[in-house]
């Protein structure tokens, strides 16, 4: 671990040891516009309202590092929100320059009056240790988000540039190199258009305290390489916006991953406890960079945090293109189940599965509800007219009429049967002839209504449950989770 050394520490608005801001007089509280200003009233617009944009209102987390980036944020954030509804996190490493930085973070949120929480976070020397660092920040502040509460993070236009270049090194592909995302999830990073100095400078003017962090100097870490050698010689070699050139770069080809992404997310995959199974047809017949990305998700869904390489989807296509089955990294085993290509951990027989899939409970759904099954999410919303949505992949639509309490989801049976108006067909043939692989058929979803089967979730409605053309229907929708 680190040992604190001698702390150099670069504020706006000067501090005293214990995290009270001295000097705060000129920045004053406006309880009128429930803003705050400097007192010849200048602010600056462009990253407030980017700050605006960002959050449309919604109660904020926001990341504080204790260096300028974050400071200007989060006196953007309250400007926006007020501070009564923001509230800012500091995760303490306990490396050199820790405390440094947590009593710059302490001083700036008693003079902004936002609430301070700091974590403590730990984080032992030795290899990958930004990368850990960042996911205890991130951990940590995951649990804060709910009832609708964003986080903010204060990656700046300099971020987005040197992680493009790091990403280009290693080999990344269009989403890697696509760089930094604006918004994902409950994240939102409002100033990745915003350069690095600018936000300094802000800072400075607002009086606002902020420390830089020694691990920036630090040229055993590579992004520190990356910020000191590499894009100083670039912008001395081939311009100064050569900076901004490469983020621009990044916006360009994260529009193409996206479209790209959304293309391979209309392939549906059937998920199954320990595995999950691709269709054959959709992978060999789209474009190889489509087809990798449904790879992909797949390989997501199953591994989480682990990552998968490049290496690894290369041998599911081979499998999807008639290649015997092969093991790949963390010990998963795909094989060739056509019509699909199922990817499963070794320590899965087809009987623990299906000892698992009878464990599922049956679930009551309602309209407005929301459920999960086998690891899938799903939705269940009334639409006011039938015929936008049809059954099939990842949609069930019956009449609202037909869909009254008790309606539940639940395994398939034996022995269940759906009615087709012309008598009635068991759900394991619908299964077969659809070409659900057998390992997986117990996890179907079977939606019934007082005990009668109404619909074999993506595949076939009763024809008592369908909905007729023009009338209100209820549409099961299972949402993409990866």
């Amino acid at each position: 671990m680190h040992q604190a050394g001698r702390e150099r520490s670069v504020v706006g608005c000067p501090f005293n040891g214990v995290g009270v801001a001295r000097g705060s007089a000129d920045v004053v509280r406006d309880r009128q516009r429930n803003t705050l200003a400097r007192p010849d009233g200048r602010v600056n617009s462009s990253i407030v309202s980017a700050v605006r944009d960002a959050v449309n209102d919604s109660d904020c987390v926001v990341a504080l590092g204790g260096g300028a980036d974050s400071a200007v944020l989060l006196w953007a954030a309250c400007e926006v929100l007020g501070p009564e509804r923001i509230e800012a996190v500091f995760v303490f490493h306990d490396l050199e320059g820790s405390e440094m930085l947590r009593d710059s973070a302490g001083a700036l949120a008693a003079q902004l009056r936002v609430r301070l929480m700091v974590f403590d976070r730990p984080i032992s020397d030795g290899g990958n240790l930004e990368a850990r660092a960042r996911t205890e920040r991130y951990d940590a502040m995951e649990a804060l988000l709910v009832d609708g509460r964003l986080g903010l993070t204060g990656h700046t236009a300099d971020d987005q540039a040197e992680t493009i270049v790091m990403r280009m090194f290693r080999g990344s592909g269009s989403g890697g190199l696509s760089g930094i995302p604006s918004a994902r999830g409950a994240w939102r990073r409002p100033l990745l258009d915003m350069s690095r100095s600018t936000l300094r400078e802000t800072a400075i003017e607002l009086h606002l305290p902020f420390s830089d962090d020694p691990a920036n100097e630090d040229k055993r870490f590579v992004r520190s390489r990356v910020r000191h050698i590499i894009m100083p010689t670039i912008e001395r070699e081939l311009g100064p916006e050569s900076k901004s050139n490469v983020a621009r770069s990044g916006a360009l080809l994260g529009a193409d991953d996206a479209l790209l992404q959304r293309q391979a997310n209309l392939v549906p995959t059937v998920r199954f406890p320990g595995g999950v199974s691709i269709p054959i047809g959709a992978i060999v017949s789209a474009p190889r960079p489509v087809a990798s990305r449904v790879v992909r998700n797949a390989l997501h869904l199953l591994m989480k945090d682990a990552k998968s390489s490049q290496n690894d989807v290369d041998a599911v296509l081979k499998v999807a293109n008639g290649s015997k089955g092969i093991t790949i990294s963390n010990g998963f085993i795909v094989t060739p189940e056509r019509p699909f290509v199922t990817i499963h951990a070794t320590s899965h027989s087809t009987n623990q599965l299906t000892e698992t899939h009878r464990g599922q409970e049956e679930i009551e759904i309602e309209v407005g509800s929301t459920f999960e099954w086998f690891g899938s999410e799903y939705t269940v919303t009334r639409h006011p007219i039938s015929g936008r949505y049809r059954t099939g992949g990842r949609f069930t639509v019956l009449s609202s009429e037909a869909v009254q309490p008790p309606t539940s989801a639940r395994n398939l049976g034996n022995g269940d049967r759906i009615d087709t108006g012309h008598g009635s067909t068991p759900l394991t043939e619908l299964l077969r002839v659809t070409g659900v692989p057998a390992r997986v058929r117990r996890t179907s979803l079977v939606v019934t209504v007082s005990g009668k089967v109404a619909a074999l979730g993506g595949i076939r409605v009763a024809s008592w449950a369908a909905p007729r053309h023009g009338q209100p229907a209820v549409v099961i929708k299972r949402e993409y989770t990866q």
